[in-house]
């Protein structure tokens, strides 16, 4: 299967897997349909040697896999969703930066292969329409006097919004913790 979501499995490997020859590996807990195609376990396997995958100092501190760890029992769907678009956002600057390093061309090409999967993961999934929103907060002209005003005549709504909502992941956090 040549899927859109096959990075989606490797960054996912950690919510319950096991240390094999210090590599994270699937131990059968259900993440629902496999992603992770053939070619996708090719092109990794592929990397194992020349880039040292399976040394056991790389487990000791492991970049992802805590936070895999804790997406389903601490973070609803939507924090999730968020999270998993910022870590594969850093998976795409690590695989752009590893392919400005002196590799050999069928390392490149392997990193290349998974580079662009993560890219047609996130177009596919991960639109980044949040970050568009967010832009376009940050692009407010807040030293404009008009903007200001406004600003100020819609403030009542805002608040009350976000101290609802607030009041609400709340209510919902200390009852996880309780339970």
């Amino acid at each position: 299967m040549n899927s859109a979501l096959d990075l989606v499995v490797v960054v996912w490997l950690g919510f319950c897997s096991v240390v094999v020859l210090g590599r994270p590996h699937d131990s059968g807990a259900d993440l629902g349909a496999r992603f992770v195609s053939g070619n996708m376990e090719k092109d990794i396997e592929s990397l194992e040697g020349p880039l040292d995958l399976l040394d056991t100092n790389l487990v000791s501190q492991p970049v992802f896999l805590e936070l895999m760890r804790e997406l389903d029992g601490k973070f609803e769907k939507h924090e999730q969703w968020l999270l998993l678009n910022a870590t594969l956002d850093v998976y795409l600057n690590i695989f752009s930066n590893m392919l400005k390093e002196n590799h050999p061309e069928e390392v490149k090409q392997g990193l290349s292969r998974l580079r662009g999967k993560v890219e047609y993961l996130k177009r596919s999934y991960y639109q980044d329409r949040l970050k568009m929103k967010i832009q376009d907060l940050a692009d407010i002209k807040t030293n404009d006097a008009v903007v200001q005003r406004k600003a100020v005549n819609e403030f009542k709504e805002v608040y009350q919004r976000a101290s609802h909502l607030g009041s609400i992941l709340h209510q919902r956090a200390e009852k996880v913790t309780q339970d």
